[in-house]
Protein backbone atom coordinates (compact mmCIF):
# COMPACT_ATOMS: atom_id res chain seq x y z
CA UNK A 1 0.00 0.00 0.00
CA UNK A 2 1.18 3.36 -1.07
CA UNK A 3 1.23 6.39 0.92
CA UNK A 4 0.59 9.70 -0.55
CA UNK A 5 3.65 11.71 -1.09
CA UNK A 6 1.88 15.40 0.21
CA UNK A 7 2.03 17.10 2.64
CA UNK A 8 -0.29 15.25 4.03
CA UNK A 9 2.17 12.21 4.53
CA UNK A 10 2.93 12.28 8.23
CA UNK A 11 -1.29 12.22 8.65
CA UNK A 12 -1.81 9.05 6.86
CA UNK A 13 1.10 7.08 8.78
CA UNK A 14 -0.58 8.52 11.86
CA UNK A 15 -4.01 7.29 10.79
CA UNK A 16 -2.68 3.95 10.14
CA UNK A 17 -0.59 3.74 13.45
CA UNK A 18 -3.77 4.58 15.18
CA UNK A 19 -5.67 2.02 13.31
CA UNK A 20 -3.11 -0.71 14.16
CA UNK A 21 -3.05 0.43 17.87
CA UNK A 22 -7.04 -0.09 18.10
CA UNK A 23 -6.57 -3.54 16.83
CA UNK A 24 -3.26 -4.41 19.13
CA UNK A 25 -5.81 -3.50 21.91
CA UNK A 26 -8.44 -5.49 21.04
CA UNK A 27 -6.16 -8.51 19.58
CA UNK A 28 -7.91 -11.20 21.25
CA UNK A 29 -11.62 -10.40 19.67
CA UNK A 30 -10.49 -7.93 17.01
CA UNK A 31 -12.50 -5.06 15.77
CA UNK A 32 -15.39 -4.47 13.22
CA UNK A 33 -15.47 -1.65 10.76
CA UNK A 34 -18.01 0.26 13.32
CA UNK A 35 -15.64 -0.22 16.49
CA UNK A 36 -12.62 0.63 14.53
CA UNK A 37 -14.54 3.90 13.68
CA UNK A 38 -15.32 4.12 17.12
CA UNK A 39 -11.78 3.85 18.47
CA UNK A 40 -9.77 5.88 16.18
CA UNK A 41 -12.45 9.00 15.07
CA UNK A 42 -11.51 8.22 11.59
CA UNK A 43 -14.56 8.40 9.34
CA UNK A 44 -15.88 4.83 7.97
CA UNK A 45 -14.69 5.83 4.75
CA UNK A 46 -11.34 6.43 5.58
CA UNK A 47 -11.21 3.68 7.75
CA UNK A 48 -12.55 0.86 5.43
CA UNK A 49 -10.02 2.02 2.94
CA UNK A 50 -6.75 1.79 4.81
CA UNK A 51 -8.00 -1.31 6.68
CA UNK A 52 -8.11 -2.71 3.29
CA UNK A 53 -4.43 -1.39 2.72
CA UNK A 54 -3.15 -2.77 5.73
CA UNK A 55 -4.83 -6.39 4.45
CA UNK A 56 -3.33 -6.12 1.22
CA UNK A 57 0.44 -5.79 2.86
CA UNK A 58 -0.50 -8.37 5.48
CA UNK A 59 -0.22 -6.18 8.58
CA UNK A 60 -4.53 -6.78 9.05
CA UNK A 61 -6.12 -10.02 9.17
CA UNK A 62 -9.75 -10.17 7.97
CA UNK A 63 -12.20 -12.61 9.33
CA UNK A 64 -14.75 -12.78 6.33
CA UNK A 65 -17.21 -14.82 8.79
CA UNK A 66 -16.73 -12.92 11.65
CA UNK A 67 -16.71 -9.17 9.84
CA UNK A 68 -13.95 -8.53 12.65
CA UNK A 69 -10.39 -7.24 11.40
CA UNK A 70 -7.20 -8.23 13.68
CA UNK A 71 -3.57 -7.61 14.16
CA UNK A 72 -1.96 -9.46 11.28
CA UNK A 73 1.00 -11.96 11.21
CA UNK A 74 3.31 -9.86 9.88
CA UNK A 75 3.14 -7.40 12.81
CA UNK A 76 4.10 -10.28 14.73
CA UNK A 77 7.60 -10.90 12.90
CA UNK A 78 8.30 -7.23 12.87
CA UNK A 79 7.52 -7.40 16.67
CA UNK A 80 10.25 -10.43 17.02
CA UNK A 81 12.99 -8.77 14.84
CA UNK A 82 12.68 -5.76 17.10
CA UNK A 83 12.83 -7.37 20.04
CA UNK A 84 16.00 -9.42 19.02
CA UNK A 85 17.43 -5.68 19.17
CA UNK A 86 17.12 -5.88 22.71
CA UNK A 87 20.28 -8.29 23.29
CA UNK A 88 18.92 -8.52 27.22
CA UNK A 89 15.23 -9.79 25.92
CA UNK A 90 17.05 -13.22 24.94
CA UNK A 91 19.35 -13.13 27.75
CA UNK A 92 16.58 -12.91 30.20
CA UNK A 93 14.21 -15.92 29.71
CA UNK A 94 15.51 -17.84 31.94
CA UNK A 95 14.99 -15.59 34.71
CA UNK A 96 11.21 -15.27 33.45
CA UNK A 97 10.59 -18.63 32.82
CA UNK A 98 11.97 -19.22 36.34
CA UNK A 99 9.56 -16.58 38.18
CA UNK A 100 6.54 -17.88 36.03
CA UNK A 101 7.04 -21.10 37.25
CA UNK A 102 7.90 -20.32 41.19
CA UNK A 103 5.05 -17.37 41.12
CA UNK A 104 2.39 -18.98 39.05
CA UNK A 105 1.45 -16.00 37.61
CA UNK A 106 2.47 -13.52 34.42
CA UNK A 107 5.58 -11.89 34.31
CA UNK A 108 6.99 -9.44 31.64
CA UNK A 109 10.66 -8.05 30.90
CA UNK A 110 9.51 -3.91 30.13
CA UNK A 111 12.44 -2.67 28.51
CA UNK A 112 13.27 1.00 28.16
CA UNK A 113 13.46 2.57 24.58
CA UNK A 114 13.43 6.94 24.89
CA UNK A 115 10.89 7.98 26.81
CA UNK A 116 8.42 5.03 26.04
CA UNK A 117 8.59 1.55 28.01
CA UNK A 118 8.30 -1.04 25.74
CA UNK A 119 6.93 -4.68 26.72
CA UNK A 120 9.83 -7.39 25.42
CA UNK A 121 8.52 -10.53 26.22
CA UNK A 122 6.04 -12.37 28.57
CA UNK A 123 5.81 -15.77 30.20
CA UNK A 124 2.24 -16.96 31.55
CA UNK A 125 2.35 -18.63 34.69
CA UNK A 126 0.32 -21.42 36.03
CA UNK A 127 -2.52 -19.61 38.32
CA UNK A 128 -5.87 -19.92 36.64
CA UNK A 129 -6.71 -16.68 35.97
CA UNK A 130 -4.60 -15.22 33.65
CA UNK A 131 -3.31 -11.12 33.80
CA UNK A 132 -2.62 -10.13 30.23
CA UNK A 133 -2.25 -6.80 30.58
CA UNK A 134 0.58 -7.16 27.97
CA UNK A 135 1.06 -8.05 24.30
CA UNK A 136 5.08 -7.88 23.30
CA UNK A 137 6.01 -4.77 21.70
CA UNK A 138 3.25 -2.80 23.46
CA UNK A 139 4.43 0.52 24.27
CA UNK A 140 3.40 3.72 26.81
CA UNK A 141 4.78 6.29 28.29
CA UNK A 142 7.63 6.06 31.04
CA UNK A 143 5.37 5.82 34.55
CA UNK A 144 2.53 3.82 33.17
CA UNK A 145 2.43 0.70 34.42
CA UNK A 146 4.33 -1.22 37.21
CA UNK A 147 7.90 -1.83 34.87
CA UNK A 148 7.46 1.58 33.27
CA UNK A 149 7.23 3.34 36.78
CA UNK A 150 10.08 1.04 38.00
CA UNK A 151 11.98 2.72 35.62
CA UNK A 152 11.18 5.88 35.30
CA UNK A 153 11.53 5.90 39.23
CA UNK A 154 15.36 4.58 38.95
CA UNK A 155 16.20 7.26 37.12
CA UNK A 156 17.73 10.51 38.52
CA UNK A 157 15.58 13.72 39.32
CA UNK A 158 16.29 15.74 36.18
CA UNK A 159 15.22 13.35 34.04
CA UNK A 160 12.11 12.23 35.64
CA UNK A 161 11.37 16.35 35.33
CA UNK A 162 11.86 16.07 31.74
CA UNK A 163 10.10 13.49 30.88
CA UNK A 164 7.04 14.40 33.15
CA UNK A 165 7.08 17.86 31.28
CA UNK A 166 8.13 16.55 27.69
CA UNK A 167 5.64 13.37 27.97
CA UNK A 168 2.69 15.47 29.38
CA UNK A 169 0.68 14.60 26.14
CA UNK A 170 1.13 11.52 25.81
CA UNK A 171 0.23 10.62 29.58
CA UNK A 172 -3.28 12.45 28.87
CA UNK A 173 -5.31 9.79 27.74
CA UNK A 174 -3.92 7.47 30.85
CA UNK A 175 -5.87 7.27 34.01
CA UNK A 176 -4.34 9.12 36.10
CA UNK A 177 -2.48 12.34 35.96
CA UNK A 178 1.19 13.95 37.32
CA UNK A 179 0.26 14.31 40.77
CA UNK A 180 -1.13 11.01 41.23
CA UNK A 181 2.62 9.44 39.59
CA UNK A 182 4.44 12.00 41.38
CA UNK A 183 2.99 10.36 44.11
CA UNK A 184 3.52 6.74 42.98
CA UNK A 185 7.21 7.39 42.04
CA UNK A 186 8.25 8.21 45.35
CA UNK A 187 5.86 5.38 46.68
CA UNK A 188 8.67 3.30 44.37
CA UNK A 189 11.81 4.40 45.68
CA UNK A 190 10.59 4.72 49.19
CA UNK A 191 9.69 0.58 49.10
CA UNK A 192 12.30 -0.62 46.22
CA UNK A 193 9.75 -1.81 43.87
CA UNK A 194 6.63 -0.07 42.03
CA UNK A 195 3.06 -1.24 42.47
CA UNK A 196 0.21 -0.67 40.80
CA UNK A 197 -3.34 -1.30 40.78
CA UNK A 198 -4.74 1.12 38.59
CA UNK A 199 -6.61 0.43 35.59
CA UNK A 200 -4.25 3.03 33.36
CA UNK A 201 -6.44 3.22 30.71
CA UNK A 202 -9.81 2.54 29.21
CA UNK A 203 -9.87 -0.32 27.40
CA UNK A 204 -8.66 -2.22 31.06
CA UNK A 205 -11.93 -1.08 32.73
CA UNK A 206 -13.20 -4.47 32.58
CA UNK A 207 -10.33 -6.17 34.09
CA UNK A 208 -11.54 -5.60 37.76
CA UNK A 209 -9.13 -6.64 41.02
CA UNK A 210 -5.77 -6.86 39.14
CA UNK A 211 -2.03 -5.34 40.14
CA UNK A 212 1.38 -5.55 39.34
CA UNK A 213 4.60 -5.14 40.81
CA UNK A 214 8.07 -4.00 39.57
CA UNK A 215 11.47 -3.64 40.26
CA UNK A 216 13.80 -1.92 37.80
CA UNK A 217 17.19 -3.60 36.27
CA UNK A 218 20.40 -1.37 35.94
CA UNK A 219 23.31 -1.23 34.36
CA UNK A 220 26.48 -0.89 36.43
CA UNK A 221 26.15 3.08 36.65
CA UNK A 222 22.61 2.62 38.26
CA UNK A 223 20.90 3.69 34.48
CA UNK A 224 17.73 1.66 34.80
CA UNK A 225 17.18 -0.37 31.70
CA UNK A 226 15.00 -2.43 31.68
CA UNK A 227 12.55 -4.10 34.45
CA UNK A 228 11.07 -7.60 36.00
CA UNK A 229 7.01 -6.93 36.24
CA UNK A 230 4.65 -9.53 37.83
CA UNK A 231 1.11 -9.12 37.40
CA UNK A 232 -2.41 -11.11 39.00
CA UNK A 233 -5.74 -10.81 40.42
CA UNK A 234 -5.42 -8.14 43.45
CA UNK A 235 -5.62 -10.99 46.08
CA UNK A 236 -2.29 -12.46 45.06
CA UNK A 237 -0.61 -8.97 45.29
CA UNK A 238 -1.62 -8.54 49.38
CA UNK A 239 0.77 -8.85 52.31
CA UNK A 240 2.43 -11.10 53.46
CA UNK A 241 2.92 -12.68 49.81
CA UNK A 242 3.56 -9.34 48.22
CA UNK A 243 6.93 -9.47 50.43
CA UNK A 244 7.56 -12.75 48.75
CA UNK A 245 6.95 -11.75 45.32
CA UNK A 246 9.37 -8.45 45.73
CA UNK A 247 11.90 -11.16 47.57
CA UNK A 248 11.30 -12.86 44.51
CA UNK A 249 12.21 -10.19 41.83
CA UNK A 250 15.18 -8.70 43.63
CA UNK A 251 16.54 -11.90 43.95
CA UNK A 252 16.58 -12.68 39.89
CA UNK A 253 17.20 -8.92 39.38
CA UNK A 254 20.75 -9.23 41.63
CA UNK A 255 21.50 -12.28 39.52
CA UNK A 256 20.75 -10.83 35.65
CA UNK A 257 22.85 -7.74 37.26
CA UNK A 258 25.63 -9.58 37.79
CA UNK A 259 25.38 -12.45 35.15
CA UNK A 260 24.45 -10.13 32.42
CA UNK A 261 26.50 -6.92 33.23
CA UNK A 262 27.78 -6.73 29.77
CA UNK A 263 25.23 -6.86 27.76
CA UNK A 264 23.09 -4.40 30.56
CA UNK A 265 25.97 -1.95 30.19
CA UNK A 266 25.66 -1.43 26.46
CA UNK A 267 22.21 -1.46 26.38
CA UNK A 268 22.05 2.31 25.64
CA UNK A 269 18.30 3.65 25.99
CA UNK A 270 18.24 6.17 23.18
CA UNK A 271 16.22 9.40 22.87
CA UNK A 272 13.88 9.48 19.91
CA UNK A 273 14.31 12.72 18.08
CA UNK A 274 12.39 13.63 14.81
CA UNK A 275 14.45 15.53 11.96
Amino acid sequence: MAIEQSGDSPRSVERLLTIIEALSNASANGLRLTDVVEATGLGKTTAHRLLNGLAEQGLVDYDGETGRYFVGIKILSWASAARNRFGVARLAEPALIRLARRMQDTVYLIGRAGDEAVCLDCREGSFPIKALTLNIGDRRPLGIGAGSLAILAAMPDDEIERILVQQAEARSGYSFGEAKLREMIEATRRNGYSYNDIHISEHMKDLTGMAAIAVAIRRSDGTPVAALHITSVTSRMVPPRRENIVATLMQERAQLEEELQPALDAAQPLRRTLA
